[in-house]
């Protein structure tokens, strides 16, 4: 199998004409604990800082829920006794404004101590010993529950509690904010408790006190199991850090997964067949609707020698059917047939050995562009409307690999290539703000490129598949060891999508006529019948 679609990556040039819109707040963590139940936490992107092993962290069912909060019912939740093993995971170290980071709690026991016991908290990365915006539980002798917040104190003087208006076996919203404030000393910390979810950020329920202690650069969250004397039993799940009050409790746009028809969030079986025979023959595509009981439909469109760019153009939800054609300047161009209206649009663009496969959202509009990018020069080019101004952005050069994708989250497409380094692949990151991001050395130079959500934080990830190991390779953008997957054979045409909706890609090939889908965070596989040996899969052309 050769490197398909793969003409293109980097070398920092000129940004030729070029718009920019404002970052956006980021979530920076979501973690559902989605392993099975029973799954020690450190086997699933957790290190321990303290009392490895010692009554270790495990994920157990059902998760907790709480009405509006997005990661509510979603996978496991993890269970936490009063002492043993403690636990960090990292994200994105943050060196200004606020960090905020939520949770869902259930407490079923807790100290009468006055200082209580803490069981969650932020830190540096690494994590060390500086532990900041401690949370602390404790109840009354009436078993009435009272959270506390210290910026880094774990004395009852300097502990700032709630009253005693919580109960136990409850689940509330727990939400911590770390505010960076220049200086050395003086980073405030607030608590927010609830039973529901606010739209917008309300007033704290308390602020920690002990503004003096030293200040941090966040960049991990962690879980604690205490003295067995002073720290509460609970379980804690749905942990979201973010960078504003919405990032953590609002659910994240998922990025549409590809290849999709009908607009349920899922990517449909399909297939495209040469039914008219020869270099140039008709093709004709075949689908069934991901989840639907109608028959497979069909619908001939395009030529064999055109490329497959099946997307969203019309803004509809739905992808459309659509091809590039080779062909001179002026003379190459789309053809798309319109899911919202039934009708044909066939729009010149690009020329003789450009790569379409970087059609993509570049303004965020919610509909996808006409791009290509050239080789040649390492151009990217865009148009953002039928028959608009062409939207220039040199990106690369000749012999490297593309890779776009929303590789910060911002709803706006990113400037992404792979370039060779020895037998390394480094991979280069242009922000559609017009942000350089630093290099990241990941895979082969051989791997085939993936641009893809596997974690489901609306962010792509920097990814590769093997063929010669039939292995698939990631980088969390939520943060976290990288991943590996090995499934399928080297003969298998890479297939990736989001076949069960959840907002996250989901590893698949197409082999004779079958796909099989793996999820890694269920751990499942599922097959799907539909064509032939021969046929060719538009979900690889997101393969680059």
């Amino acid at each position: 199998m050769s490197k398909k679609f793969a003409l293109m990556i980097l070398s920092i040039l000129t940004i030729g004409t070029f718009f920019t819109n404002s970052v956006s707040a980021a979530t920076l963590l979501v973690e559902d604990f989605n392993a099975a139940a029973g799954t020690a936490i450190t086997a699933a992107n957790w290190t321990a800082h303290s009392g490895a092993g010692t009554n270790p962290l495990v994920t157990s069912e059902p998760g907790l829920t709480l009405a509006g909060y997005p990661s509510s019912g979603v996978g496991n939740a993890v269970s936490m006794t009063t002492s043993g093993e403690d636990a960090n995971r990292p994200f994105a170290v943050q060196s200004s404004g606020s960090v905020y980071a939520a949770f869902m709690v259930t407490v079923s026991e807790a100290s009468v101590d006055p200082a209580g016991g803490y069981f969650f908290h932020l830190g540096p990365d690494p994590v060390g010993t500086t532990f900041r915006g401690r949370v602390f539980a404790k109840k009354d002798a009436s078993n009435n529950i009272a959270f506390g917040i210290s910026k880094a104190a774990t004395a009852a003087v300097d502990i700032v509690y709630t009253p005693f208006t919580y109960s136990l076996n409850t689940t509330y919203l727990i939400v911590v904010k770390y505010t960076i404030v220049d200086g050395a000393t003086n980073d405030t910390v607030s608590l927010f408790v609830s039973t529901d979810v606010p739209a917008t950020e309300p007033a704290a329920t308390i602020s920690a006190s002990d503004v003096g202690a030293t200040d941090v650069n966040p960049g991990t969250v962690a879980i604690r199991q205490g003295a067995v004397a002073t720290s509460p039993t609970a379980r804690v799940d749905g942990i979201r850090v973010g960078t504003d009050w919405a990032s953590v409790t609002q659910a994240v746009a998922a990025a549409d997964a590809p290849v999709d028809f009908d607009g349920d969030g899922k990517t449909d079986w399909v297939v495209v067949r040469n039914t008219g025979g020869g270099a140039s023959g008709q093709l004709t595509w075949f689908w069934n609707l991901n989840g639907s009981a109608n028959p497979t439909a069909a619908s001939a469109w395009g030529l064999n020698s055109d490329f497959l760019t099946p997307a969203d153009f019309d803004g509809d939800q739905k992808d459309d059917i659509a091809v590039w054609r080779d062909a001179p300047a002026l003379t190459a161009a789309f053809y798309i047939l319109n899911s919202a209206t039934s009708t044909a649009r066939v729009e010149p663009f690009g020329q003789t050995g450009d790569n379409p496969s970087v059609v993509n959202d570049y303004n965020g509009d919610g509909k996808d562009d006409l791009a290509v990018w050239r080789s040649s020069n390492g151009t990217w080019y865009y148009r953002t409307t039928a028959g608009g101004a062409v939207t220039f952005v040199s990106w690369g050069a000749a012999g490297d690999f593309v890779a776009p994708g929303d590789y910060n989250g911002d709803g706006t497409a990113d400037f992404g290539i792979q370039r060779t380094n020895g037998a390394a692949g480094d991979f280069w990151i242009l922000l559609s703000t017009g942000v350089v991001q630093p290099v990241v050395s990941f895979g082969l130079s051989t791997d085939f490129v993936i641009t893809a959500d596997f974690d489901g934080d609306a962010k792509t990830d920097i990814a590769t598949f093997r063929g010669s190991n039939s292995t698939w390779y990631w980088r969390p953008s939520s943060g976290g060891a990288d991943q590996q997957v090995p499934f399928g054979v080297n003969t298998d045409i890479p297939a990736p999508g989001d076949y069960n909706g959840d907002g996250r890609t989901d590893i698949a090939h197409f082999r004779d006529g079958v796909f099989y889908v793996y999820s890694p965070t269920g751990g499942t596989i599922t097959f799907f019948t539909l064509g032939a040996a021969g046929d060719r899969v538009p979900a690889f052309y997101n393969v680059h």
